[in-house]
């Protein structure tokens, strides 16, 4: 056999073989095309839609709080007597007071029990909503008159108990308010919106109304 057969032959063997791997990568293409229309797109972020991570987010939520008022209110305080006595011991003050009050849920004390998946639909029962602090703001409140009797000596603690009245004069304002209903409100759409993003399809809060 001459050298240039040789060479010819060869060469057919190397095409055949070249051949070969077209055709399979053709096929290992065509079947990846066909389980995954973009085989190059990026991986799809997966979140896990347990109970027990259902769960562990709601509780690392600790106090969500939803609800704020801010509340105005002139508190009164001080001896009280007839005309005569408040002339002459009387002892009153205005107070014109700034406060905070938010309220919202305490979601530490959920449990498994309280967080139901059923595939794609998720259900979560809360505890009710709570005051979670009512404050003054010290920069804005102030005395705004005191009056003092001839003989009255004055009381040294009434300004602060004229604060502690308006502590608790803007937390009943803020509860007849609605604060509480608002912040049931709030939490509900607040954990809806956040478990829809998630991946449930069918997300229901419970949260029982409450009363100051």
């Amino acid at each position: 056999m001459s050298k240039r057969v040789i060479i010819s032959t060869i060469a057919m063997h190397k095409m055949k073989i070249i051949l070969s791997l077209v055709v399979i990568l053709i096929v290992v293409v065509g079947f990846v095309l066909l389980v995954n229309k973009n085989p190059f797109s990026r991986p799809v972020s997966t979140i896990n839609l347990s109970q027990a991570s259902v769960v562990k987010e709601i509780q690392s939520l600790n106090r969500l709080e939803t609800t704020a008022f801010t509340i105005e209110k002139i508190v009164e305080a001080g001896q009280q007597g007839n005309v005569f006595q408040d002339l002459l011991y009387g002892d009153r003050i205005l107070l014109i007071a700034h406060g905070k009050v938010i309220a919202g849920v305490d979601l530490s004390q959920v449990d498994a029990d309280d967080v139901l998946v059923d595939d794609d639909k998720l259900t979560i029962n809360l505890p009710v909503p709570t005051i979670f602090s009512s404050t003054l703001d010290n920069s804005r409140t102030r005395v705004y008159d005191r009056s003092q009797g001839f003989l009255s000596r004055g009381d040294k603690d009434l300004e602060s108990e004229a604060r502690r009245a308006a502590e608790a004069a803007i937390t009943q304002a803020a509860c007849e308010s609605g604060i509480l209903e608002e912040a049931r409100e709030n939490a509900i759409e607040r954990l809806m919106q956040l478990f829809q993003f998630a991946g449930y399809a069918e997300v229901t809060v419970n949260i029982p109304t409450a009363t100051c």
